[in-house]
């Protein structure tokens, strides 16, 4: 409220001192006389008048309008996206500057150029400008609003209002064609004929472990918590499924933006097959999407793939006694560098699960090191199967385990 009334007050005052110069150079024409006072005073008229009249032009009836690409907006696409401003008033205007404010994602990366603009309107009631964005990035690409300015010819009188044309763009991870008919198997880790999936869940508890973040509250036991006062979580004898499980590893990496176009493909292959696999997004959140089969189900585990965010957090006290790796029966662990606080939360499931498979994302053999190399053979010495393979050219997947 303070900032519209600083604007209105300013440009008041800026009104105000040019009529003061007109009233100025008439009283000197008045005064003096002569060909080039007058000369002066109807040379500035015209200009004052128009200040005068764009003063007096309404700028609350602008509006905006956005028109984004239809269909679903992937990672690396380019989108051309349309903004027209309609107003209702016929008062010409030489032109207007319109400006984004508050740009969030890749808009507020753009040039200053590009979010500033002067737009030729003169009697114009519409018009319209574009924004021009190559390569999307994947995530939440939002704009909220724009701020409308209108000058006169030289600058003296400068009306501001803010338009909201609030638009948020959900950009999906680039999801590559994976071409395999046939899915891991439980027992050996190689590709053989899918099986429908059974669940195997028994209802006697054989024993009880402290309580992890993600546990389901049917599994605490309220009991020892009733007596103790410490969250406990009972554990069966058998609480294995047949399902796959898709881990995606949630810290920061150096091909961050690879492993969710692996997941994501993997996720819209698999379901392409109309087989069940289950989802878990390994991140500073835990966030779990069970036995996806539906496609309503893909499109809430590809849009949390569009918006989420890697970060830092210790694997094992957050992962090693997670109830959705402890139940799966075969792990598809994707990440693009194993940590040894992964490597330590795998090797401790190797006897739980029948198989884990490790696909490591990487640019090119430039970004094998030795410590790299050192990971993967511990890896491979306690059971855990490790698969190289490269962004850009996810062809390779599913084919490396086939005999």
């Amino acid at each position: 409220m303070n900032s519209k009334l600083q604007r209105v007050t300013s440009s008041f005052v800026r009104l105000l001192l040019v009529v003061l110069l007109l009233a100025v150079a008439l009283l000197f024409a008045i005064i003096q006389g002569g060909f080039v006072l007058w000369f002066v005073f109807f040379m500035l008229a015209p200009f004052v008048l128009y200040s005068v009249f764009l003063f007096l032009t309404p700028i609350n009836d602008m509006t905006i309008i956005r028109q984004a690409p239809t269909g679903r907006l992937q990672q690396g696409q380019d989108i051309k996206l349309k903004v027209t401003l309609q107003r209702k008033s016929f008062m010409p205007i030489l032109f207007i500057v319109v400006q984004e404010m508050q740009p969030k994602g890749v808009f507020s990366q753009l040039e200053q150029q590009m979010m500033r603009k002067i737009v030729p309107i003169g009697f114009k009631r519409q018009v319209n400008w574009y924004y021009h964005i190559p390569n999307l990035p994947r995530g939440k690409q939002e704009l909220v609003g724009i701020q409308v300015t209108i000058v006169d010819f030289l600058g003296w009188v400068r009306k501001t209002n803010y338009v909201t044309a609030p638009i948020t763009l959900i950009v999906y991870p680039k999801i590559v064609p994976l071409h395999f008919d046939r899915l891991i198997s439980h027992d050996q880790g190689q590709f053989s004929q899918a099986q429908k999936p059974q669940i195997q869940q028994s209802t006697m508890v054989s024993s009880v472990r402290e309580y992890s973040p993600g546990d389901r509250m049917s599994w605490i036991h309220w009991k020892s918590f009733a007596k103790t006062g410490d969250l406990q979580t009972k554990e069966f004898e058998q609480q294995q499924n047949e399902d796959a499980c898709i881990v995606l590893d949630g810290l920061n990496g150096p091909r961050f933006e690879g492993q969710v176009s692996l997941t994501a493909s993997i996720l819209n292959a698999v379901s392409k097959q109309q087989e069940r696999v289950s989802f878990l997004s390994a991140g500073q959140q835990h966030v779990f999407f069970e036995g996806i089969e539906s496609q309503q189900e893909l499109q809430k585990a590809l849009l949390h793939l569009a918006v989420i965010k890697p970060g830092n957090f210790h694997a094992v006290h957050k992962y090693a006694q997670d109830q959705a790796l402890r139940s799966a029966k075969t792990i598809v662990f994707i990440t693009s560098a194993l940590t040894e606080e992964w490597l330590e939360v795998l090797a401790r499931l190797v006897k739980k699960s029948n198989s884990i498979i490790v696909y490591i994302v990487r640019r090119d053999t430039q970004e094998l090191f030795a410590e790299d190399i050192a990971i993967e053979e511990q890896a491979k010495v306690r059971g855990i199967i490790v698969h190289t393979i490269y962004e850009g050219d996810f062809s390779s997947y599913g084919k490396e385990d086939r005999k």
